[in-house]
């Protein structure tokens, strides 16, 4: 990839200090990003690896217990029953019979070098108190005969008087890792006169969790490898188109707007540096702009006067246009109710929404009077349809009104008005064409753009004419007259009317 230096206006120097010498290592943009994939991968690897080793030990477990199970249920089977039934239960002679169960005890254990414990319980009158019948201990310390047990933290050892059962956790201590099984012994009439217990190594299972560790630690270093080598390479790619788009965006900021960084890259710091030359173009038009009409609040009005390329002068011109008034339905009882922070965020979300309306109908917004909004159609820009554009942006605001209603409901913001008569915040719309005087009013140094005369006054009637009519969109029958057909015969007559301030009458509709 090619890349050239920025272009600076005479002013600008490039030898000045490049800001990103005085970021530590870790508030570099690319450390955290090779962090942030870096960890993302690590701990990728950690879930798999964890996912793994419980799968691993789950299906070793698993087979453990039921490889326990079986034995003790076929040695416990094996056992006379009725023999160990006549043995007192807290005996502490060893017979023959005791020595020839321990006999057998030791050779099953010898035919399996995982099993560590093999013993023989019996019950006493109290439930969790056994006592040793037999115990054979490969290592360590064994039950004598008729030594007391206590079996209360072993729920399940208890339950092996009933029928097979097997411990579900691994018990691990100085000897190991080991599960435990359990049979009962019974006689032919059910009764449980003893169980037999087994403690089995989970030596493959010690093994397994060796062998994922070793093998984790070595893909976890060889990940940390790999991306220290990206981090380097990544770092070389980056600082410089960073350092010159950094000089450029100083340079800009003291109001250096000629500033041209130029760069040829193909990847994004190339789109970046367009970008960003595009911008410095747009910023010294609006800077024209900004000077030349910063005390108007219509877009729509300042293009038509940058167009001419003169200063705006105070007067005006007649114009046809249609004028379009909107307020809300019982906003005094709502901004009651709402705090302050809130009527401020409903207002810019409402009036954000209507006036993006407007200008999708080639509107423009000339006055926004607390939560009323005064709109032209036909002026400063000229349309020949505006009496239809205006109805229509009245029948989308309309629509746009009822979505904000679900999304501050779903923003909580509706409980402010709940327990009014108020279920959802609606509009009065009044629309009116006819002639104005459309340009500038109030003094040299400060002046906006307005619309002036009777047609306005009428809009704003037809708008509170509403609350007569129980509607929220009326229309003038001169609106009325330019609609096309689609539009007219949604129109229902409500007849001629007299509104405040005009002598004449007026025949308004209502969509």
């Amino acid at each position: 990839m090619t890349s050239f230096e920025p272009e600076y206006p005479s002013s600008a120097s490039s030898n000045e200090p490049n800001p990103l010498d005085k970021l530590r290592s870790w508030q570099r943009f690319h450390i955290k990003l090779m962090g942030l994939y870096g960890g993302a991968v690590l701990l990728a690897l950690a879930i798999v690896s964890y996912i793994f080793f419980n799968i691993g030990v789950h299906n070793e477990k698993e087979a453990l217990q039921k490889r326990l199970l079986a034995l003790v249920t076929s040695l416990a089977s094996s056992i006379d029953a009725e023999r160990i039934d006549t043995i007192p239960v807290d005996s502490k002679i060893l017979t023959p019979f005791h020595e020839e169960l321990l006999a057998r005890l030791k050779k099953v254990a010898a035919n399996d070098p995982e099993v560590a414990t093999i013993y023989i319980l019996r019950p006493t009158n109290e439930p969790t108190k056994l006592r040793f019948l037999i115990d054979y201990v490969k290592n360590g310390r064994h039950g004598e005969p008729g030594e007391e047990y206590d079996a209360t933290d072993v729920p399940v050892m208890l339950r092996g008087f009933a029928a097979p059962a097997v411990e579900d956790q691994l018990y691990t201590d100085e000897f190991g890792t080991t599960l435990s099984g359990y049979a009962p012994v019974v006689l032919p009439n059910g009764r449980s006169v003893a169980l037999v217990g087994a403690d089995v190594k989970a030596l493959l299972i010690e093994k397994m969790q060796k062998n994922v560790l070793v093998t984790t630690l070595g893909v976890f270093g060889g990940a940390f490898v790999v991306i220290l080598i990206i981090t380097y390479l990544v770092a070389r790619n980056v600082r410089e188109p960073l350092s010159q788009i950094i000089r450029a965006a100083s340079a800009v900021s003291r109001g250096e707007l000629d500033t041209h960084i130029g760069m040829q890259r193909s990847d994004e710091f190339g789109i970046m540096s367009r970008q960003f030359d595009v911008m410095t173009e747009g910023l010294r038009e609006r800077e024209f702009l900004r000077e030349t009409f910063g005390q108007y609040m219509s877009e729509d009005v300042a293009r038509t006067l940058l167009d001419r390329h003169n200063r705006p002068k105070l007067g005006g011109e007649e114009r046809v246009v249609t004028v379009l008034f909107i307020d809300l339905r019982g906003y005094s009882t709502v901004s009651e109710r709402l705090p302050p922070a809130q009527v401020v965020e409903m207002l810019n979300q409402y009036m954000g929404a209507m006036n993006t309306l407007i200008d999708a109908h080639r509107g423009c917004a000339i006055e926004f009077i607390g939560d009323a909004i005064l709109a032209v159609f036909g002026a400063p820009i000229y349309i020949s349809d505006h009496a239809e554009q205006a109805v229509l942006c009245a029948m989308q605001m309309r629509e746009r009104l009822a979505q904000l209603n679900e999304e501050w409901k779903a923003t909580d913001l509706a409980r402010f008005w709940k327990g009014t008569d108020i279920n959802q915040i609606s509009a009065r719309i009044g629309i009116h064409s006819g002639r104005v005087v459309a340009g500038n009013l109030g003094s040299p140094s400060r002046m906006k753009y307005a619309v002036i005369g009777d047609t306005v006054n009428v809009a704003a009637r037809l708008e509170n004419l509403n609350k007569e009519f129980d509607t929220d969109i009326l229309i003038s029958e001169e609106v009325y007259a330019h609609l096309p057909e689609e539009l007219s015969t949604i129109a229902v007559d409500k007849g001629e009317c007299k509104v405040k301030g005009r002598d004449q009458m007026v025949r308004v509709y209502a969509l």
